[in-house]
């Protein structure tokens, strides 16, 4: 469970991520893509996301390191020190976070 202290602490920082990726237009152009498809593949949706989120990380790496940095309790120094992999398992964590992703579904 993620105290609710680091989570407002996250907040902002996850706004920024969302505005920086353009996932309003992401999701528009997704939805306008797949109207009057059915049957369609969620996974392939969700694969498709984590590309375009991939292929945009330049753009949000600060804020990624700021989130990590968050939920690790350190500094933003000491999580772009860590290996990668430390990094990337935090991300995976906090994804896997269901009461997390719940509340940044109800926020952003």
């Amino acid at each position: 469970m993620v105290s609710s202290e680091k989570i407002y602490d996250m907040l902002p920082i996850v706004v920024t991520l969302y505005e920086k990726l353009d996932l309003d237009s992401y999701k528009k152009q997704i939805v306008a893509e797949n109207k009057g498809k059915e049957n369609i593949d969620k996974k392939d949706l969700g694969t498709n996301l984590f590309k375009y989120i991939f292929k945009n990380s330049a753009k949000i790496k600060e804020e990624v390191f700021e989130v990590v940095s968050v939920f690790e309790d350190k500094s933003i120094e000491e999580v772009k020190a860590q290996s990668f992999v430390k990094t990337f398992n935090t991300i995976k964590e906090i994804l896997q976070d269901k009461e997390l992703l719940s509340f940044f579904k109800q926020a952003v």
